[in-house]
């Protein structure tokens, strides 16, 4: 554990030396029927709940970037836990439009799990509660946020991450949660304008706030390193691959302009055979590098500091 975080701490998101790795086990397990993935050291600091975007599920805690950012938190003493949204058939995406912790599935499942924690590990009631969501997880962080604080629930700080936030919880002055927002220059999914625009009328009405915007990089073997299993040979001729599909000069440097076309391009290019299981990865941080719709650990020490500012023990 101390190498991995040794490697993880001493590194920026940006400063890309070796393969991203859980600094701890995780526990594996379900809660009525839900797969839930989770680590609760022996006196937590706090507890972050994972929200993961549409069409995903709990192993949204086992992605490259994910894992980057949980390991900066588990080593300041917090335990995670992450499950999956009750849509499972369709879009795969948490409720994000009702309010009510009784009649929305999402919200009352969570808490009858966070009940099941308190029971079973660590935890007590007065644990504080901190959340991290991407895409329509962003979205439902907010509204579990700020509905869980209301409800008296011990919620510190939030993570909205590709998202805006919900409908039932956006009027001006409504969101109380310490919020960091985050977005992607490049971001056709979710655009960033009015993820600025919830930031700055949260601001505004005097809720503690940030805002970080990824900006495009240029393309390099660095990203691809982050991926387990992904050598330096396999991580070259990745990139040798997505250059070859023209959308970036022999530099790095992408020429095609139309980011929606950029990132189709690029996900479409077929990978080495020996890099077949990290595919999803792959895509994941040429998305990355593109500043497009994906999340990512670029600012997790600055989310780190910010939770903070709210969690006692730092």
């Amino acid at each position: 554990m101390r190498a991995i975080l040794a490697c993880v701490l001493a590194l920026s998101a940006l400063s890309l030396g070796c393969a991203v790795t859980p600094a701890v086990q995780y526990e594996r397990t379900t809660f009525e029927g839900f797969d839930v993935i989770s680590y609760l050291p022996v006196q937590p600091r706090g507890l972050v709940f994972l929200f993961h975007g549409s069409g995903g599920s709990a192993s949204f805690a086992d992605r490259v970037e994910t894992t980057d950012g949980l390991n900066r938190l588990i080593a300041q003493g917090y335990g995670f836990v992450s499950t999956s949204s009750t849509e499972r058939t369709g879009d795969r995406r948490w409720d994000a439009a009702n309010p009510s912790l009784t009649t929305n599935p999402d919200l009352a499942r969570l808490a009858r799990l966070r009940a099941h924690l308190v029971d079973t590990t660590a935890m007590t009631s007065s644990t504080p509660l901190v959340g991290i969501g991407m895409s329509n997880g962003a979205r439902f962080v907010t509204l579990w946020g700020q509905t869980w604080k209301a409800a008296g629930f011990p919620v510190k700080a939030i993570w909205a991450s590709m998202g805006r936030i919900a409908g039932p919880v956006s009027g001006p002055g409504q969101l109380t949660v310490p919020t960091v927002f985050s977005t992607a220059e490049n971001d056709f999914t979710s655009p960033p304008g009015p993820i600025i625009l919830d930031f700055d009328q949260t601001r505004r009405a005097g809720t503690p706030t940030e805002l970080y915007v990824s900006r495009e990089r240029r393309l390099t073997a660095a990203p691809y390193l982050r991926i387990p299993g992904v050598d330096q040979a396999e991580a070259d001729e990745v990139v040798r691959r997505l250059k070859a599909s023209g959308v970036w000069n022999a530099d790095g440097t992408r020429i095609v302009a139309d980011d929606q076309e950029a990132a189709a391009r690029a996900g479409a290019v077929a990978m080495p055979a020996s890099v077949a299981a990290q595919a999803n990865e792959i895509r994941s941080e040429t998305a990355v590098v593109l500043a497009v719709h994906q999340f990512t650990a670029e600012y997790a020490a600055q989310v780190q500091a910010f939770f903070a500012r709210f969690v006692p023990g730092g």
